[in-house]
C-alpha cells in the first residue's frame, strides 16, 4: 500500500483517499488489509468515509485481509458501532432486493480464520451498540458457531454480559445456543451470578424451551452445572420450568449422576432443597456404584446435608440399603477423617450390624484395620455403646484377628509408649526441681526459716498439689512403658500403651494448670488477666484437639454451652437449698 494512501485512510482523510481512486481495490499492505479495512479499523471517525469507499469501490466490502477478516470484522471488534453502521446502510441502499439479502447474509456470515463473524467479535469484546446494529440488519438469521464450537449468544452469557444476551435473545427469531463440548447457553447461564442472569434464564427458557432437554459430552444438563457450582437460584428457575431435567443421569462412566447426586457430592444444601421441593422423589435415585445421597453426604463428608437428610420422613428408607459392595452409610461413615456422623450412629431406623459383601459389619471394618488412628478408637467406641458387634462371616478375617500380632505391629506399639515415656521423664524432671523452686522463694530467717514465703496462700497450695499430681502421673507413665518392655502379651501391650497416653496428657493437664496457680501465687495483681489468658488457650487447644481428631467445633461448642449449662442449674439448686435452709 502507498504509504500517503496509508496515512490518509488512517486519519480518515477522504480527499487524501481519493486520488488513489483508480487503486482502491489492489492496494494492500503487509497483513492483507485493504483501505476499507484500515479506515474502518484504525480511524476513529471515519464513517464518512468508509461510505465514500465504497460508494467508489463496492468491490472492497467483501474483502478479505490474511486473517480473513473483513473490514465488517474490524469494525465490530474495535466497537465502532458508527462505522458498522454505515456499512450496513451501504448493504440496506442496494436497489435489488435479491442482491442486497444475499450480500447481506454473505457479509454477516463471513468467518475469520477462527471461524468468527462479526457479530462474534463485538460480543466477544463486549461491544453493545455494534452487536445490536449487527442483530438488527438481520433478525432471521441462525449465526453459526466459530471453530472452537461457540455462537454469539453462549460468548454472550459466558462473560456476563447480559445486555447483549438479552439484545439476541429478543431480536433474532431462532438464535443459535451451542457452545463448547456440546454446552450450550443455557450450562453458561446457570453458572453465572444472580441477580444479574435471572432474566436471561427465564428469557432463554421461554423462547428455547427445548434446550433445557440438551447435554453437554459428559452428559451433563444445564442443572448438573448449577447444582456443582452451588446456584440456588438458577437451580430454581431450571427445575420450576423444565422438573425433567432432575431426573437425567449424567452418561460419563464413572458418573452416572443426577444433579442432586452432583449436589449432595458438592455439598450445595440450598440446591438440595430447591431440587427436592419441585421434585419431591428425587431423594431415591441412585449412582452406578448403587450410593443413594445418604452414601454420598457420609462419603463427601458434609455434615450440613447429613443432617437435613437424617431430618427428613424417607430418611430410614436410605439408612440401611446397600451399594454395589453391601456397604450401608454406615460402613462409609467408619472411613471418615472428620465426619460427626453421631446422629447417624443414633438413628432409630439404623440397622448397626449391617453386613457387607465382605462380611464385615462396620463395627467389623474398623477392627480389621491394622493401624487404628485416634479417630477410629473413638468411632470404634460409639459404635460399641450404641450395641454394635462384629459380625464376622468371612473366616479368613476371623483367623487374622485370633492370630497373635506380627512382629511389625508389637514394634509399633513399643515405639509409641517410647515417644511418650520421653516426655513423661521430661514432665517428671520438671515438675520434681519446681517442689525445691518454689514460687516466691523461702524464708531466710526468723521462726519460719526455711519455709515457704507463700505457703498460706491458695494459690500456692494449689500449686503445690497440681505439680504433685503432674510428676506422679509421668511417674506412673514411665512405669508403665518399662510393663510394657517386659511383657509378651499383646493385648496387654495395647492396654498398656493406651494407659501410658491418657497419663502423660493428665500430666500435661496438671503441669499447667500448676504454672497458671503459680503465676497466680506471685502476681495476685493480675489475677483475672492471668485466668482469661489461660481460658482463652485452653479452649483454643482443645476446640483444635476436638475438631482434628473427633468431630466438628459445633458439636464442640455445643457440649460446652450444655456443661455451662448444667453448672448454672447445679449452682442455683445449692443456692435455693442454703436459702431455705436459712430461712
Amino acid at each position: 500500500m502507498h504509504p500517503d494512501l496509508y496515512r490518509a485512510a488512517q486519519s480518515g482523510n477522504w480527499d487524501e483517499i481519493q486520488k488513489f481512486a483508480n487503486k482502491l481495490y489492489s492496494q494492500r499492505n503487509a497483513g492483507g488489509n485493504s483501505v476499507l479495512h484500515v479506515v474502518a479499523w484504525q480511524c476513529s471517525n471515519s464513517a464518512d468515509a468508509v461510505t465514500r469507499i465504497l460508494e467508489r469501490e463496492p468491490r472492497l466490502l467483501l474483502i478479505r485481509n490474511d486473517q480473513d477478516e473483513t473490514a465488517l470484522h474490524l469494525a465490530a471488534s474495535m466497537g465502532r458501532s458508527y462505522v458498522v453502521q454505515a456499512i450496513m446502510g451501504f448493504v440496506e441502499g442496494t436497489k435489488n432486493r435479491k442482491s442486497r439479502d444475499k450480500m447481506l447474509r454473505e457479509l454477516l456470515g463471513a468467518r475469520d480464520r477462527r471461524g468468527n463473524t462479526a457479530l462474534h467479535e463485538a460480543v466477544r469484546n463486549n461491544f453493545y451498540e455494534a452487536a445490536k446494529v449487527l442483530v438488527e440488519a438481520d433478525r432471521e438469521l441462525r449465526y453459526r458457531v466459530n471453530f472452537a464450537g461457540e455462537s454469539p449468544l453462549y460468548l454472550a452469557v459466558e462473560n456476563e454480559n447480559r445486555g447483549i444476551a438479552i439484545l439476541i435473545l429478543s431480536n433474532c427469531e431462532s438464535p443459535s445456543y451451542d457452545g463448547p463440548d456440546e454446552r450450550t447457553a443455557l450450562h453458561a447461564a446457570a453458572l453465572c451470578k444472580f441477580p444479574e442472569c435471572e432474566e436471561v434464564i427465564k428469557l432463554m427458557l421461554e423462547k428455547l424451551p427445548e434446550v433445557t432437554k440438551k447435554v453437554d459430552k459428559i452428559g451433563w444438563t444445564a442443572l448438573h452445572c448449577a447444582a456443582k457450582f452451588d446456584r440456588p437460584e438458577g437451580v430454581r428457575l431450571l427445575v420450576s420450568k423444565g422438573k425433567t431435567m432432575a431426573y437425567v443421569y449424567s452418561k460419563r462412566r464413572d458418573s452416572y449422576k443426577t444433579a442432586l447426586h452432583i449436589a449432595v457430592i458438592s455439598g450445595s444444601l440450598g440446591v438440595i432443597r430447591e431440587i427436592l421441593n419441585y421434585c419431591p422423589d428425587c431423594w431415591e435415585a441412585v449412582t452406578k456404584q448403587r450410593q443413594n445421597i445418604l452414601h454420598l453426604a457420609v462419603k463427601n463428608e458434609h455434615h450440613e446435608v447429613l443432617e437435613f437428610i437424617l431430618r427428613s420422613p424417607w430418611a430410614g428408607h436410605l439408612i440401611n440399603r446397600q451399594d454395589h459392595h453391601g456397604n450401608t452409610p454406615l460402613h462409609l461413615y467408619v472411613a471418615t477423617e472428620r465426619l460427626d456422623g453421631q446422629n447417624l450412629v443414633s438413628h432409630p431406623a439404623l440397622n448397626l450390624n449391617a453386613i457387607n459383601e465382605a462380611g464385615l459389619t462396620p463395627l467389623g471394618q474398623i477392627t480389621e484395620s491394622e493401624n487404628l488412628t485416634a479417630r477410629q478408637i473413638l468411632i470404634k467406641d460409639e459404635l460399641e455403646q450404641a450395641g454394635g458387634t462384629r459380625g464376622y462371616r468371612n473366616v479368613a478375617t476371623v483367623k487374622k484377628i485370633l492370630q497373635a500380632a506380627s512382629p511389625d505391629e508389637v514394634k509399633r506399639v513399643e515405639k509409641l509408649s517410647k515417644n511418650y515415656s520421653i516426655v513423661a521423664t521430661l514432665i517428671a524432671t520438671v515438675t520434681f526441681a519446681a517442689v525445691f523452686q518454689v514460687p516466691g522463694g523461702y524464708n531466710s530467717d526468723g521462726p519460719h526459716k526455711g519455709m515457704a514465703v507463700l505457703g498460706k496462700k491458695a494459690a500456692f497450695i494449689a500449686f503445690v498439689i497440681l505439680d504433685s499430681l503432674a510428676m506422679f502421673a509421668s511417674i506412673v507413665a514411665v512405669v508403665g512403658h518399662i510393663m510394657l518392655m517386659v511383657t509378651k502379651n499383646y493385648r496387654l501391650k495395647l492396654a498398656v500403651v493406651l494407659a501410658i497416653v491418657v497419663e502423660v496428657g493428665l500430666a500435661l493437664e496438671f503441669m499447667t494448670m500448676a504454672f497458671i496457680t503459680g503465676l497466680v501465687a506471685v502476681l495476685p495483681n493480675l489475677t483475672a488477666m492471668i485466668l482469661l489468658c489461660a481460658v482463652c488457650a485452653w479452649l483454643g487447644l482443645h476446640l483444635f484437639i476436638w475438631t482434628r481428631f473427633v468431630g466438628s467445633p459445633t458439636k464442640f461448642l455445643s457440649s460446652l454451652l450444655c456443661l455451662h449449662s448444667h453448672m448454672l442449674q447445679l449452682f442455683a439448686r445449692k443456692r435455693g437449698q442454703g436459702m431455705y435452709l436459712y430461712n
